[in-house]
């Protein structure tokens, strides 16, 4: 009986030891990501951010820039000049250092007002659009020089669209402020739209401001963790299905996913140049349990789909896959409530050890 306790008690403490000593492999998993457009739009308040609302049905804003042109001789002429749209800029910069590329994609979401549309003028329209970084001149694009004029008299908008090739920044530290510009001249007023789903003005360009960290593969459910260089929430990237998981090539609408799901929290935290950055884990269900779960795709965009601006970023689960990334049961939190890497292979020798030293006593 002596020589049972002491054999249990060197179990237990090789057991501990071994919790001890044991290396969390998780804690290396490192963040993959390319460069990819990123697009900035214009928010209320002169805010600039890559975050769109979740709620489709979100109106968008609508401004009356400063009337460009100036009636002759009874209004049977007009001159126009140049007037402000208006500046839109980050309130807050971003959260790591990241690397800029062109090309830089403008867009802005337009029409003549009714009155413009009911006089005897063309609108005529063109634009300059300004691209600042730390107030550095980063892009510019002008319709005057190539000529180029714009028409929307509908009662919808239309998009005006423009490319700059070149960005004159390569790199954004920390706390860099992005700001965009708008002017515009015309020989007739009109609105402006942004700030929802379907009129996202602003500007894109390409960068490394999305990370991925590691992809799980549990049971049922689907889930990976990123990072990014802007502090938007990500329910609402969810609620618009901006982001989402696609399933033998089908996406899961968020509001159809069963009660609970998808779960967005905090995940792991990963070290970039000296920042801790908190990534967002994101987990899915999946109710076809005859799906290829192995096979899912991440779609990850902040922004509409369709938008011609930046599109979805799709990366395999399967190719982002954490150590212990895949597993049979639903529950995560692995056995008696603990997910320690090794465990179940220290608790089948202490169970050996166990039933041996018992067999020896009977």
């Amino acid at each position: 009986m002596y020589r049972k306790g002491i054999t249990l008690i060197c179990a237990v403490m090789f057991l501990s030891m071994s919790l001890i000593f044991i290396p969390n492999t998780e804690a290396e998993t490192t963040l993959t990501g390319n460069m990819e457009h990123i697009h900035l739009n214009m928010k209320e308040s002169n805010d600039l951010s890559p975050e769109t609302w979740g709620d489709n049905t979100r109106e968008a804003v609508m401004d009356n820039p400063p009337r460009a042109y100036t009636s002759q001789t009874a209004d049977f002429t007009r001159t126009r000049e140049w007037k402000d749209v208006g500046t839109w800029t980050a309130m807050n910069g971003n959260l790591f250092d990241i690397s800029l590329g062109g090309p830089v994609k403008l867009n802005l979401w337009w029409r003549e007002t009714n009155q413009g549309q009911d006089d005897s003028y063309d609108a005529q329209v063109q634009y300059r659009f300004r691209l600042n970084i730390d107030g550095q001149d980063a892009a510019f694009y002008s319709d005057e020089g190539g000529g180029e004029q714009h028409e929307c008299a509908q009662s919808k908008p239309c998009e005006w669209t423009a490319q700059v090739n070149n960005i004159n920044v390569s790199s954004a530290p920390k706390g860099t402020i992005f700001e965009i510009e708008i002017e515009y001249w015309a020989y007739s007023d009109i609105e402006i739209y942004y700030d929802n789903a379907s009129f996202d003005s602003g500007a894109a360009f390409s960068s490394d401001a999305i990370k991925f960290g590691q992809s799980t593969i549990i049971g049922q459910t689907v889930g990976f963790d990123f990072i990014q260089a802007w502090d938007t929430d990500p329910k609402e990237a969810v609620d618009g299905n901006y982001i989402r998981l696609l399933v033998d090539g089908i996406g899961l609408n968020s509001s159809n996913q069963r009660s609970g799901y998808p779960i967005i929290k905090d995940g792991k935290d990963y070290d970039l140049n000296g920042t801790s950055i908190t990534s967002t884990m994101i987990t899915w269900y999946i109710d076809d349990e005859y799906a290829k779960v192995d096979q899912s795709v991440i779609s990850f965009s902040l922004t509409k789909r369709s938008s011609g601006a930046a599109a979805p970023i799709d990366v395999k689960a399967l190719d982002i896959i954490g150590p212990g990334g895949v597993g049979n049961v639903e529950d995560d939190e692995g056995l008696l409530g603990l997910n320690i890497p090794g465990f179940e292979i220290i608790l089948a020798i202490f169970s050996i050890i166990f039933v041996s030293s018992y067999r020896r006593e009977v």
